[in-house]
């Protein structure tokens, strides 16, 4: 990342988190650069941002977010001008050779559409090298070609990491969003996958499992169309498979595979159950399979010492019966990941770090603790912050009366809409919380929440409700706070 958009990300943070104007002498002091360089990053965001500036300016008041559309820069709708930067021209090289490998390119194939010369080549060649040993794949230069080497599963993770979009989309979105550049008789063939999923299992996959799931499957589609899946040598062990088979999610896995295999019109290697097994084995889910109350003694283990070792390093007494079992059930997948290196991107961790930066910092030094303790993997700082919001709803959950019948709506995961109906709930003792929907269930509302007298959703309703409705971030700032308060005014003055 570089220097510049690492400052105007902060810039917006640093925004998304005060209250009404800032002053550039504030900014100049957050950020430690010069007048014109505040100047100059407002200019870029607000350039970059085509519907309208993202940042308002006030002569003698400062700046200010527009906050709609910031909620919409969040959650990775914002529309920016194409640029070609060194970086990204790195990135969609390494892609074209990901999606082909292990087969060959030609240079000149690769670079020409880039007008760059071969000082240029041999420098992206080295740059391209480093990043590809974190996955521990390797850039082969032959006879004026290249090509990445190594194991399918690092192949695929490379790709997740390295294909931005992967990390921003939105299942509900996926249909509509024609700018998303994907294949749309892929997507929806997808989406269908994860629907048959849900049913033959009575669970419902949240964001962001849902997007990992759904990545898993259509890169596997992309590189099946490119290379030949004799080529995918990786192999499972015997006690692997067997443990597989034993397992409920096994038989969902090799149906979906199966209806892979008759889609593409070509079979594929028996490690693709065993591949999508371990994604279903890692994601977060609701319904009858979800909660449970039987937890391994590992899974128990490290519940009970991120409690304890929270409580210590917030110097509070955090209720173990209140957080337990919901903690456990994020414990006992995200063991597998780390298990079987599966990461989970969190679109919310910039402002989980901003928001609850004390909580945060508690959680990845108990993480910490936890790794070596149970001799795991490193845990990396998004699973640390869906942790957070754990313990930030514990922290935050009270008990109020609330009159005013409201809904949650949104397309997120558990801890993100539990976490935003705590804050509300406890923010507004006002509002009782008759429900937390997603926001394609819109049906839902006219079926079972007739009564509801408020929406707050952190997403744009597709279709108009008869029922007063807020858009949020998920965050619950101060600004949200604000005007749910008038919102709440209007209610109570229409009665």
């Amino acid at each position: 990342m570089s220097s510049k958009s690492k400052h105007e990300q902060d810039l917006i943070l640093f925004l998304s988190k005060n209250q009404g104007y800032v002053t550039s002498e504030d900014l100049l002091e957050v950020l430690n650069v010069s007048q014109k360089t505040v100047y100059r990053l407002i200019k870029n965001i607000n350039d970059d941002y085509v519907d309208g500036p993202l940042i308002i300016s006030e002569r003698g008041r400062g700046y200010k977010l527009d906050y709609e559309k910031y909620i919409n820069y969040q959650k990775g709708n914002k529309k920016y001008k194409e640029k070609h930067s060194p970086n990204e021209r790195r990135k969609r090289i390494m892609e074209e050779l990901l999606l082909s490998s292990p087969k060959p390119i030609n240079i000149y194939h690769l670079f020409s559409k880039y007008y760059v010369g071969d000082s240029v080549t041999f420098n992206d060649e080295q740059i391209m090298s480093e990043e590809l040993k974190k996955y521990n794949l390797v850039l082969e230069r032959k006879n004026r070609t290249l090509a990445i080497l190594g194991e399918e599963v690092n192949i695929r993770k490379a790709i997740k990491d390295i294909i931005e979009i992967f990390n921003t989309i939105d299942i509900d979105d996926l249909k509509r969003n024609q700018e998303l550049n994907f294949n749309q008789y892929d997507v929806l063939f997808i989406l269908d996958q994860l629907r048959k999923i849900e049913e033959d299992l009575d669970i419902t996959i949240p964001y962001p499992y849902n997007v990992n799931i759904f990545s898993h499957l259509y890169i596997l589609l992309s590189r099946s169309r490119k290379v030949p899946a004799k080529l995918f040598t990786d192999t499972i062990s015997n006690e692997e498979i067997e443990n597989m088979k034993k397992d409920i999610l096994y038989p969902v896995a090799k149906v979906i595979v199966h209806n892979i295999e008759k889609y593409l019109n070509n079979p594929l290697p028996d490690s693709e159950i065993y591949f999508l097994y371990q994604y279903l084995v890692s994601s977060r889910m609701q319904g009858s399979l979800a909660i449970t109350s039987t937890f391994s003694s590992e899974v128990i283990q490290v519940t009970k010492a991120y409690i304890e070792g929270m409580s210590s390093s917030l110097g509070i007494d955090i209720d173990s019966q209140s957080i337990f079992i919901d903690l456990a059930n994020h414990i006992k997948p995200m063991l597998n990941r780390l298990e079987h290196k599966i990461r989970v991107k969190n679109s919310l961790l910039s402002q989980i770090k901003v928001t609850y930066e004390e909580v945060f910092l508690g959680v990845t030094n108990v993480s910490e603790l936890v790794s070596n303790k149970f001799n795991l993997p490193a845990i990396n700082d998004d699973e640390n912050g869906f942790i957070t919001l754990y313990f930030a709803k514990a922290i935050e959950t009270g008990q109020h009366q609330r009159p005013i019948k409201t809904l949650i709506m949104c397309t997120t995961g558990i801890g993100t809409s539990e976490l935003l109906k705590a804050k509300v709930s406890k923010k507004f003792p006002e509002l009782e919380i008759v429900g937390v929907v997603a926001s394609r269930n819109t049906q839902m509302l006219k079926e079972e929440y007739r009564e509801a007298e408020l929406i707050l959703s952190t997403v744009h309703m597709k279709e108009e409700v008869p029922i007063p409705f807020l858009l949020v971030s998920a965050m619950f700032t101060i600004d949200d706070q604000k005007r749910l308060q008038g919102k709440i005014e209007e209610i109570y003055h229409g009665d």
